[in-house]
């Protein structure tokens, strides 16, 4: 009953108030409110905000509980602003876990690959090692300008384990990256034909394009057996997808072999703003064994 009647006084009120907005009052009893009305506000002008002071007794001095307090109107457009700005990010976050987890599958056998364990056996492989490293640090530090790469390779050379390697350190980093076989992909969305099926081919592709980061590995791979006509067009719409993202390609064939594959509209259209990084040596699985 006391607790209520303490609330009966209007000057309890604000006290109480005081005490809940500044630390330094919390714990004091030892100090008078007031309050001030129809100042201006900071934001509009509107002579409507006030504002708290407090007064420690047997001082003169007024100081302010907080700062200025804005009209009514346009705190409620500060507190609907940082409720978009959460929602936004609470979405985004949501979305991202999704993404990762449904687009995120590197091989299980290289779960723990990095830039530290990746085995330079020639003068080759440890160019490529330097170019991925530089392409994710230019990522990280400039965002806004993105570029390709398409990393060309015999089998064994270590392309799939690089692009692991700097998969992890951008994911650490917050972005939202995707990383799978180009037939995987082209499997994922062959089940959106299924009657039933829970997303759609525009769907799949919504969420490629989403992606901060996308890894297509073994390009080219997809090309034995199937509808040929719809891989190629499919591959393209992939790519199409990705314009202005930042996307790598890994693939076993050459710049002979890769255009017939694909089909040469697709790989005209991979040149466009893309790096590329020739992994042609020793196989590298065999080095690694040996050592």
């Amino acid at each position: 009953m006391q607790g209520i009647n303490r609330f009966l006084n209007i000057e309890d009120v604000l006290k109480d108030a005081a005490k809940k907005i500044n630390l330094i009052l919390a714990d004091r009893d030892d100090f008078e409110v007031k309050g001030q009305f129809n100042l201006p506000c900071s934001v509009c002008g509107d002579e409507s905000a006030s504002r708290l002071f407090y007064r420690i007794f047997n001082q003169q001095d007024w100081f302010p509980v907080e700062k200025m307090m804005n009209c009514h109107a346009c705190r409620e457009k500060e507190a609907f602003k940082v409720y978009q700005e959460r929602s936004l990010q609470e979405l985004k976050t949501s979305i991202g876990e999704r993404l990762a987890k449904e687009y995120f599958l590197p091989p299980e056998s290289l779960l723990n690959a990095g830039f530290s364990n990746y085995q330079e056996t020639d003068i080759i492989t440890a160019g490529a090692k330097e170019r991925v490293i530089l392409f994710t640090k230019s990522f990280l530090e400039f965002p806004e300008k993105p570029y390709n790469l398409l990393i060309m390779g015999n089998p064994g050379t270590g392309k799939t384990h690089l692009c692991v390697a700097m998969a992890r350190n951008i994911k650490q980093k917050g972005f939202t990256v995707g990383f799978l076989t180009t037939g995987k992909l082209l499997s994922i969305i062959k089940e959106t034909y299924q009657k039933g099926a829970s997303k759609t081919e525009k769907a799949i592709l919504s969420d490629i394009s989403r992606l901060d980061l996308l890894i297509l590995d073994d390009v080219g791979s997809e090309a034995i057996g199937g509808n040929d006509d719809w891989r190629k067009g499919m591959i393209f719409e992939i790519v199409e997808s990705r314009s202005g993202k930042p996307t790598i390609y890994t693939s076993n064939l050459t710049d002979v072999d890769l255009p017939v594959a694909m089909g040469k509209r697709v790989y005209s259209r991979l040149h466009y703003n893309t790096k590329f990084i020739d992994l042609f040596t020793d196989d590298y699985r065999k080095n690694f064994q040996i050592k």
